[in-house]
């Protein structure tokens, strides 16, 4: 377990590394495809894209 602390706020937290991982749990995958198709029938929202301009 590592103690993190954030300068900026002072906050100390803990982190575990032996978290297990759900990334290929069926709950997930089923999740992530249906918002996939939301997206694609949809679109994503102008408002949300005007407002987070990131730039690399």
């Amino acid at each position: 377990m590592a103690n993190i602390i954030n300068k900026t706020s002072k906050i100390k937290l803990q982190t575990n590394s032996n978290v297990k991982d759900y990334g290929n749990h069926p709950f997930f995958v089923n999740k992530a495809k249906k918002s996939k198709a939301f997206l694609d029938e949809h679109g994503f929202p102008k408002e949300l894209l005007e407002k987070k301009k990131v730039s690399f």
